[in-house]
């Protein structure tokens, strides 16, 4: 019985740091202008390392959860490298 609340207050924690390291992905790409960026930065970061460490512990458990946290590692890495501004020169020579 322990092991199965276990499981699922593992899998409930490991949802809410998905959903603010989502978050941080869109603040930190929001806020790039911002006078806070470096907050946003640090917060982006910090989650990424949360849902890192997450991840790594679901795979040591053997919960199954692991490929969800993998994802959001993933898609917080492609949204920190995306580039979303205009910075390809008009003309061809």
């Amino acid at each position: 019985m322990w092991a199965n609340n276990q499981d699922n207050v593992f899998f409930c924690v490991a949802l809410v740091v998905q959903a603010a390291a989502i978050l941080s992905v869109v603040i930190a790409r929001l806020g790039q202008r911002a006078e806070n960026q470096i907050r946003y930065e640090r917060f982006f970061f910090s989650c990424l390392m949360l849902d890192a460490a997450i991840c790594l512990l679901a795979t040591w458990t053997g919960t199954g959860s692991w490929m969800m946290n993998g994802v959001t590692l993933a898609t917080m890495s492609l949204g920190a490298t995306m580039d979303l501004g205009n910075t390809a020169p008009d003309t061809i020579f």
